[in-house]
């Protein structure tokens, strides 16, 4: 038997990076019986992944033909044509899943999005007799569809990571659900070398995306909280900013590259000697997560920089969209004030939680020493579980 990650993707997300390392540990199989489909085999390779799993490359001449089939998509936009588009560029990977092994459709909260390759995939795979667990989910009332309401029930096993989603999936019914922490948390943080600021100064890590800005610019609502907040940490504080970048993904269409919101923000700011930027070309998930275990305080959009703050116990302010961020701050036992909602907030939000994140920095510190050796230590239940599939 078999592990099989058809949404992989690949480590220029550093989130499906430690989705994958974290689940080939609690998995406890060897990387030849855990196969990752991968778009940048490179890439994965230099971040350490073929320790963890083995890569199986992307079929270029599929995305060729993804392309093309989006192109008639967008002209038909009919059920047919959707499937193959979402379908076509994974039937190379699928097709060598027999029924003896397991699927394991990660990503965290690829169900918060349009209907994807998630639902394509689970369903072929359902009708060809294979097994699959939507592993360490997040998703709430607010992204369901009918095509998605459909495939949870096709889904040997449902792992979410967070008490909200877990509570939706029980009022809707679905069956085979557990609730354990996201598997990222159980990752160590990696020594390497870094800026000099996180050993000669207090500093506050700061990662932004384009998810949370609204676009690639800060002339957004949202654009002007951050802008108020870090006007305030450079004029009422001492403290230098450290921007982390957690996503390098720009192609095929799509630019989720944290790095040139890093650059907007010290371009707008031009002060060199209090903000800088963390150069990720060539570190790791954990060595990223090291990087941010020096920080004084943390502000995370993205949610896998976000658990590795709070795994390392940094007192954190989650920048969140969407159920997972509530709903991890909540199992953790964190204030709601130290979650803000990027698409719906009031003006002076986001700086009123940063104070209250500093007013209550070493009661934070102490809370999550306590419970997270605790917390870590859940998502190896999976492996009883594991058992029964």
């Amino acid at each position: 038997m078999k592990y099989f990650f058809p949404i992989h993707l690949d480590g220029g997300n550093r989130g499906c990076e430690a989705i994958a390392k974290s689940s080939a540990i609690l998995l406890d199989e060897k990387p030849n019986h855990l196969l990752g489909y991968c778009k940048d085999v490179a890439l994965d390779t230099r971040l350490g992944l073929q320790q963890y799993i083995s890569l199986i490359p992307f079929d270029r001449g599929s995305l060729i033909v993804d392309r093309l089939l989006g192109a008639i998509n967008k002209v038909l936009h009919t059920a047919q044509t959707a499937t193959w588009r979402q379908l076509y560029p994974y039937k190379r990977f699928l097709q060598l899943i027999t029924s003896d092994d397991i699927v394991v459709s990660t990503g965290g909260d690829m169900m918060c999005y349009d209907n994807n390759a998630i639902i394509y995939t689970t369903n072929w795979l359902k009708r060809q007799g294979v097994k699959s667990i939507l592993w360490g989910c997040s998703m709430g009332p607010e992204n369901m569809t009918p095509e998605k309401l459909d495939t949870l029930h096709r889904f040997s096993l449902i792992y979410t990571r967070e008490s909200l989603t877990y509570d939706y999936f029980q009022s809707l019914g679905l069956p085979n659900l557990c609730l354990l922490p996201d598997p990222a948390f159980i990752l160590p943080a990696e020594h390497c070398e870094l800026p000099a600021c996180l050993s000669d100064h207090e500093v506050v890590g700061l990662n932004i995306s384009n998810y949370v800005m609204g676009g690639m610019t800060l002339e957004y609502p949202f654009g002007q909280e951050v802008i108020r907040l870090i006007t305030y940490i450079l004029h009422e504080t001492d403290m230098q900013i450290l921007l982390i970048p957690h996503v390098t993904w720009n192609r095929e269409g799509i630019n989720q590259d944290d790095r040139q919101m890093a650059d907007i923000i010290a371009d707008h700011f031009n002060n060199p000697e209090r903000i800088r930027t963390l150069d990720i070309e060539n570190l790791n998930y954990c060595q990223i997560r090291y990087a941010i275990s020096k920080c004084k305080l943390f502000i995370g959009a993205r949610t896998h920089s976000v658990i590795s703050a709070y795994s390392m116990c940094v007192p954190t302010l989650a920048l969140g969209y969407s159920i997972k961020s509530r709903g991890i701050a909540k199992d953790l036992g964190l204030n709601e004030s130290l979650v803000v909602n990027c698409h719906h907030f009031q003006v002076g939000d986001l700086l009123h939680s940063f104070t209250y994140l500093m007013q209550h920095e070493t009661d934070i510190r102490e809370h999550l020493q306590q419970i997270m050796p605790e917390y870590k230590q859940k998502p190896y239940e999976i492996r009883k579980l594991l058992k029964n599939i």
